[in-house]
């Protein structure tokens, strides 16, 4: 390159620019046209590029989508077969600059790199005589890996939302009017999504049906299981199945998933108006009927749904009096631990419910996760967590 041309602090500065650009860009294709028009046009003197051209592979061979920019004193070949031998060595190595070994169809003096995985790209360059290779390089490949990761990150960010969403539509959207009963509920994600759940509809005007449950795994797998949970549940309901019918059918649909490692945790029952509760626990934290002088913990009912899909479950019965408060809880929150290791535990969460009876179930609901965030001593939660609480007037 003859003296004076190149200014390294100037090209840096477009170069970034151009990266920041890159992200802002959906799709892989829309971003590579940005590059082939800025390093042809824009930097094309710093990197000595002389004409670009873009190619997309379809149906077994590379076809030109964009370009070609530049000189175009040569004309690009298309189209070009995968089977190539030159591609070998951008397959191995991502990018690669052509001199005297390989030939690939447009010539040596280039450079090319392979972009995408799902769609496969190839950003082609010719280059001048007196290109500098370690500028070069470096630039390929920074642009090159800013592509790929940035179209990761936008699958990765599209997975999240979409299970976002999943979540979002699976909780009630409205308070539940129950006569004689106080309900609240809440649930909090460690991350942008998690497994827990809770659900609850009215059967007729007397009987109350509700769930809560975790599912195994994070992020939009395990809120695709919530979702056949919860809809399954909803489904047993309108057919006014057992409830312990509805769990075993629900457990043997889990139970064939090829996943083995899909299962989910749940409390499922039905409450009448008198407060005569009927319910199965599938493995999930027992929940809690706090009455005046005593607690009763509703375990009945069989395994976690999933490991075994021929499982049978029985019913529970219990009864709550007027003043009785049933808390429903995930392991998110009993289980969250202090600096020093003490988890909160059951113990103080029947504490706190008996040192506000007189409060709205709301607010014991909100309180109990500020009693949480002030005993971890930090408002980020390590695991999803739930806490569910009906109380009967």
């Amino acid at each position: 390159m003859p003296d004076g041309q190149f200014k390294p602090k100037e090209f840096y500065r477009k170069l970034d620019s151009l990266l920041a650009r890159i992200k802002k860009r959906v799709g892989t294709k829309d971003a590579l046209a940005l590059v082939l028009e800025e390093l042809v046009e824009e930097v094309g003197d710093d990197l000595r590029i002389k004409s670009g051209c873009i190619y997309q592979l379809k149906m077994g061979y590379f076809r030109i989508i964009g370009g070609a920019l530049g000189d175009a004193t040569n004309t690009w070949p298309e189209p070009i077969s995968r089977y190539e031998p030159f591609l070998q060595l951008l397959s191995l190595h991502k990018s690669y600059i052509f001199i005297d070994n390989e030939v690939p169809p447009w010539g040596n003096n280039s450079v090319a790199a392979l972009v995408g995985e799902d769609e496969q790209y190839l950003l082609v360059f010719r280059l001048k005589k007196d290109w500098e290779r370690e500028t070069l390089q470096f630039s390929i490949n920074v642009i090159q890996n800013i592509i790929n990761f940035s179209r990761s990150t936008s699958r990765f960010t599209a997975d999240i939302q979409e299970a976002y969403e999943i979540q979002r539509s699976l909780l009630p959207r409205f308070k539940i009017d129950f006569q004689g009963f106080d309900i609240a509920a809440r649930s909090v994600p460690a991350e942008r999504v998690g497994g827990d759940f809770y659900d609850y509809g009215l059967l007729d005007e007397d009987v109350l049906s509700f769930s809560i449950g975790d599912a195994s795994g994070h992020g939009l797998p395990a809120a695709l299981l919530v979702r056949d949970v919860v809809t399954g549940l909803r489904m047993g309901i309108e057919k006014e199945m057992k409830i312990s019918e509805i769990v075993r059918k629900l457990n043997h649909v889990i139970g064939q998933s090829r996943l083995s490692t899909r299962f989910v945790s749940m409390f499922f029952a039905e409450l009448e108006e008198n407060g005569t509760l009927v319910y199965v626990n599938a493995g999930h934290p027992p929940p809690i009927v706090i009455k005046d002088s005593k607690e009763e913990k509703l375990t009945r009912g069989g395994s976690i749904l999933g490991p075994m899909k021929n499982a049978t479950f029985e019913r529970g019965f219990a009864f709550m009096d007027p003043g009785d408060f049933l808390v429903m809880f995930s392991d998110g929150i009993f289980e969250s631990m202090d600096a020093n290791g003490e988890m909160f535990g059951e113990e103080r969460i029947v504490k706190y419910v008996r040192e506000n009876i007189n409060e709205p179930v709301d607010s014991i609901v909100d309180g109990m996760f500020n009693y949480l965030y002030e005993f971890r001593n930090d408002d980020k939660l390590l695991d999803d967590a739930t806490l569910f609480i009906i109380k009967k007037s």
